[in-house]
């Protein structure tokens, strides 16, 4: 699977609060023990078998959790399987059902103490939006530390703080192994890395982040991209395009094993924030 995005889909936030069913997807898996079960189109959840218990990565948005506990059930599992919730980053869009899964599921609740103290601090940048969405105020029951991977059965997730979409925004890196051929996988999920939070437009109205967090995300980039990943999953669909391919994996058949992804995932969007940075300067839009 050589890399490749699409477009995003037009006005997400206005659809996904008032029509979610118009997104909606079956979950589908995408390595030999993760699927992605956000059960919509736009905001990626994705769910782990750990071989003792299941781990969530980020819940979407209340108005699309039944389409996730949907997907939950259709792939033979219960929300009470669910042991640990992973948050990439305090934005509504990926943590804004945490307090209902948490509720629903009794799992352990995981963020970055950054993104915990930017949420508290700024929620009008991070879990009040405009868009009509009722997003629920909760508590992490876990800090990351990148010197200690999330562990659960047989898998361990390794967090890296990766600032720059937000300040605390954690991309995750574990393993998993083929059960038919017992070729290892190393599976990763970078945070976020939306330019909407990166241009000096927005660190102009911004009360929370600065112009060194997108610095920091360039840095970042070029010590990411020196890491072997063979299976990368984007937090956005599109931005690395999977649902083309889903229900297409087999153990036998590896539709998105190409370990040259990650690179050129990770050198588009540094691309997409310098495009936009001298797009502002051009157009003479930055105040």
């Amino acid at each position: 699977m050589s890399f490749h995005c699409s477009p995003a889909i037009p006005h997400p936030v206005e659809t996904l609060v008032h029509e979610p069913w118009s997104l909606a997807i079956k979950p589908f898996q995408v390595s030999p023990n993760t699927w992605y079960v956000a059960g919509q189109t736009w905001v990626g959840c994705y769910l782990i078998d750990t071989g003792d218990g299941l781990i969530l990565i980020d819940t979407a948005i209340p108005e699309s959790s039944y389409l996730l506990v949907d997907s939950i059930y259709r792939l033979g599992y219960k929300p009470t399987d669910i042991k640990k919730i992973l948050i990439s980053h305090a934005h509504f869009d990926h943590c804004g059902a945490a307090a209902e899964m948490k509720k629903l599921t009794g799992a352990s609740l995981y963020m970055s103490k950054e993104d915990y103290v930017f949420m508290k601090s700024c929620p009008d940048e991070t879990m009040i939006p405009d868009s009509g969405s009722h997003v629920q105020n909760f508590e992490p029951d876990e800090f990351y530390s990148d010197d200690k991977p999330v562990t659960l059965g047989n898998i361990s997730v390794q967090t890296i703080l990766t600032p720059g979409h937000t300040i605390g925004c954690t991309s995750f890196f574990w393993k998993e192994k083929n059960p038919v051929n017992g070729d290892e996988y190393t599976v990763a999920m970078h945070g976020g890395v939306g330019a909407n939070t990166m241009n000096d437009k927005y660190y102009a109205i911004s009360k929370y982040l600065t112009p060194d967090l997108r610095q920091r995300f360039f840095d970042d980039t070029e010590k990411l991209k020196k890491i072997h990943v063979d299976i990368a999953l984007p937090s956005h669909p599109n931005q690395i395009e999977i649902v083309d391919r889903a229900g297409q994996y087999t153990h036998e058949n590896q539709p998105y094993l190409d370990d040259t992804v990650w690179a050129d995932f990770l050198t588009e969007r540094v691309r997409q924030v310098r495009e936009l940075i001298k797009y502002q300067k051009t157009e003479g839009v930055l105040p």
